[in-house]
């Protein structure tokens, strides 16, 4: 009842409207953020998967104005990373926690197969010259 008495509605319009405010503010950031997070790594050749706003990530005790986001991306090598973002208008991004694994397409597969065989042709070829040179060293004896 006492509080009733001490707000006039004029009161409660300008609190309403104030945390209104507070809230387009940081939602217009947010998608400011997710912008710029994107930019950068579509700029390195990456592809985002992901861009969620974790706002006690690892690191957030120190953070100031930074927000901090779980983005999840492949590179043009079609490596997969993970990292916590630390980013803010003016500070830029900073990416920290990265974790990285890498996807099995078709290429990599391809890749990998013509690599073990030649892996093991040259691994012949190193048998050969040994006994090559073994029966050389034993020639000349």
């Amino acid at each position: 009842m006492y509080l009733m008495e001490t707000f006039s509605p004029e009161v409660a319009i300008w609190i309403v409207l104030g945390l209104a405010v507070g809230l387009g503010i940081r939602i217009v950031a947010g998608m400011l953020d997710k912008r710029r997070i994107e930019v950068e790594i579509v700029a390195k050749g990456g592809q985002i998967e992901s861009i969620r706003w974790t706002p006690f990530a690892k690191g957030w005790l120190g953070s100031k104005n930074e927000r901090l986001y779980e983005v999840v991306w492949t590179d043009k090598a079609e490596v997969r990373h993970c990292a916590t973002v630390k980013t803010a208008m003016l500070a830029g991004n900073y990416f920290a926690d990265s974790v990285t694994t890498r996807r099995s397409s078709p290429d990599v597969v391809q890749s990998d197969t013509s690599l073990m065989t030649k892996n093991q042709q040259l691994q012949q070829e190193v048998d050969r010259l040994r006994r090559e040179l073994e029966q050389l060293r034993r020639d000349r004896m």
